[in-house]
């Protein structure tokens, strides 16, 4: 009995060190992904310790990965990149072990010292959104862009340096510029109610959380209490995230009160400068690229900026509102609605309008048709 009892607890000590899942992940699409993040359940692997947890490739490399925590005080989720050419499959481990320290390439925060801007960045791009302490500038819910051309995170940096004088994030010091004009309009990608012809903005939100802060994913939720929309107002709640190596946001959103008669503009802002708009019902998207100039005393020619906006779930008509160019969807109350926004630059990945032009299909594609991950145990 108790050599039976003693060969039980080898064999338990046996899979208990070799706790192991096998990953497949194929794509069935025609474009290739590079560096696309992908979500695992925790759910699927409860045994293991997840601060013990190592990603493998196919040949055995560690890979970057993240637990995502959504907002609770508990692991949810497990994220890592996947690099995948259209129609091939590979295959990654995951297991316990010792995992690399990983550098961060996502970052979000709230920025009290700059009127409760909500500032976020990756590897890629950076972006803001506007909060109570500028009410008194009229700000909308539109969408800020940070252009930059490095790897760097650098929200930190450019918000201590401009607000003490050293160094203007609007004058472009080797790293980027913030030369994007958002007024009271939906800037680079924002959403609001439309009816007859108008578009319903928001004023700055009410209030946030963040959910997770990187290092490969970074989201939180922006809470709008009074929006107005005809005779009343509204509520609604977005939750935006931005992964490592991606120029566009993934963007959710609900709307709470009566929406009568109600659709869905998300688009972007048509500045006075050198424009050219690419967009397509059929093909889902917006895109927008024109001529930046820095906003300094001495403006200087910083190249072109894109924008866009991508509809995975499709949309049914795009056109020209009110100095903007909007995609309009139909809207259900306290439906979520999905769809990307994000921008790009011609100093750091696109070197012409219509490379820009060509990311913005194929990550239609990719949205609309992800990566296909199988769990072995």
């Amino acid at each position: 009995m108790k050599k039976l009892l003693f060969l039980l607890l080898l064999v338990s000590l046996f899979f208990s060190c070799n706790k192991k899942a096998e990953i497949s992940v194929f794509n069935n699409s025609e474009v290739d992904r590079n560096g696309e993040i992908i979500e695992l359940c925790l759910c699927q692997m409860p045994e293991f310790n997840k601060s013990k947890i190592v990603v493998l490739d196919s040949v055995g490399n560690q890979v970057p990965f993240q637990i995502l925590y959504k907002g609770t005080g508990k692991p949810q989720a497990l994220v890592f990149p996947v690099t995948l050419g259209a129609g091939k499959s590979t295959g990654f481990t995951i297991k316990e072990g010792t995992p690399l320290e990983i550098k961060s390439k996502t970052y979000v925060r709230f920025v009290p010292e700059r009127k409760d801007d909500i500032a976020w960045e990756n590897d890629r791009i950076g972006f803001r959104v506007y909060g109570p302490a500028l009410a008194a500038e009229n700000p909308s819910n539109g969408i800020d862009v940070w252009y930059k051309r490095t790897n760097e995170l650098v929200i930190d940096k450019w918000y201590k340096n401009d607000l003490s004088g050293v160094a203007s994030y609007h004058e472009d010091h080797g790293e980027g510029l913030d030369c994007y004009k958002v007024a009271h309009t939906l800037g680079a990608g924002g959403i609001a109610p439309f009816m007859k012809d108008s578009i319903y903005l928001a004023n700055y939100y009410s209030r946030y959380k963040i959910l997770d802060n990187g290092p490969l994913e970074s989201s939180f939720v922006l809470y709008y209490d009074n929006i107005p929309f005809g005779n009343h107002e509204l509520r609604a709640e977005m939750l935006i995230t931005l992964k490592a190596g991606s120029n566009l946001n993934e963007a959710r959103i609900k709307y709470y009160g009566d929406t009568t008669g109600f659709k869905l503009a998300a688009g972007i802002y048509l500045h006075d400068s050198i424009q050219n708009i690419n967009s397509s019902v059929e093909k889902g998207f917006i895109g927008y690229a024109e001529n930046l100039v820095s906003q300094s005393k001495n403006p200087v020619p910083s190249g072109r900026g894109y924008t866009g906006v991508v509809f995975p779930g499709g949309v049914n008509e795009i056109k020209k509102v009110s100095d903007h160019i909007i995609g309009i969807c139909d809207y259900k109350t306290g439906d979520e609605f999905r769809y990307f926004f994000g921008a790009g630059w011609s100093k750091f990945g696109f070197a012409s309008d219509q490379d820009w032009f060509g990311y913005l299909s194929s990550q239609k594609i990719a949205v609309s048709q992800p990566l296909e991950v199988k769990i072995f145990r």
